[in-house]
């Protein structure tokens, strides 16, 4: 597959994953912010990783050339992406992260003197967990009822009253905001755990709790990629055509 290189370094990278989500493999590779950083050009993000945007490109065409069950997120309709954000996102971190919990806490009180990073981790996945179940709950009892009201509004051809929040601008706002808080505390992790590279010393309940630990964190970004990049932008369409 050729690939235009001076048009995708001018392209956002979220709008990147939008076409194909097995780009966010290469983009995690190299460290580039394809979620929370989804709005900035493939060149500012390159230089931001202070990576190539040369060697990006290129891994980038060869990722496309190998992908061939990527997830076309972008071309589901909206109360479809709200649907799997509830039924996959939210319910994976609800019944994965508290097991994560145990798992972390059991690797740190048995290896923890070797390695005191795991002692931090537990504190910060603990907080993370509390952070998201708040998070989740704003989406489901707030922001998620009125989209579902407004694409109803919107099938109909119908207008809808203003939200009390004012704007649908408003609580999204907030989400970006938490959004951003659990990618920063996520990079940190990824950091404090060497990019989840076990220890020589580590036992094997130590290597699964590093792979887990990272599927948490990819499942993570996927869902925060999907509202800022997707579903936010499409709220905020909606909302102008249905709210007189």
């Amino acid at each position: 597959m050729t690939m235009n290189i001076e048009n995708i370094t001018k392209r956002s990278v979220g709008s990147i994953v939008n076409d194909d989500f097995s780009t966010a493999k290469v983009f995690k590779g190299f460290g580039i912010d394809f979620c929370c950083g989804g709005a900035a050009t493939l060149e500012d993000a390159c230089r931001a990783a202070g990576v190539s945007v040369d060697d990006v490109v290129a891994a980038l065409a060869a990722q496309r050339e190998r992908a061939t069950t990527a997830i076309p997120f972008d071309s589901w309709p909206t109360d479809l992406l709200i649907d799997y954000v509830l039924k996959i996102h939210h319910r994976n971190i609800r019944t994965k992260g508290p097991t994560l919990l145990a798992d972390i806490e059991r690797v740190a009180s048995a290896h923890g003197a070797a390695h005191p990073e795991l002692n931090q981790l537990v504190t910060l996945f603990a907080h993370s967990l509390a952070d998201l179940e708040s998070h989740l709950q704003k989406e489901e009892q707030v922001l998620f009822p009125y989209c579902y009201d407004l694409i109803d509004a919107d099938m109909r051809g119908q207008s809808r009253g203003q939200m009390h929040c004012g704007t649908v601008a408003n609580p999204i706002r907030v989400m970006l905001r938490e959004h951003n808080d659990e990618g920063t505390r996520y990079k940190y992790i990824r950091i404090l755990m060497k990019d989840f590279v076990a220890p020589d010393d580590a036992c094997a309940t130590y290597r699964l709790m590093l792979e887990e630990l990272e599927t948490f964190m990819d499942a993570l970004f996927e869902h925060i990629h999907i509202e800022n990049n997707i579903l936010f932008p499409r709220f905020v369409e909606l909302e102008s055509r249905c709210v007189r």
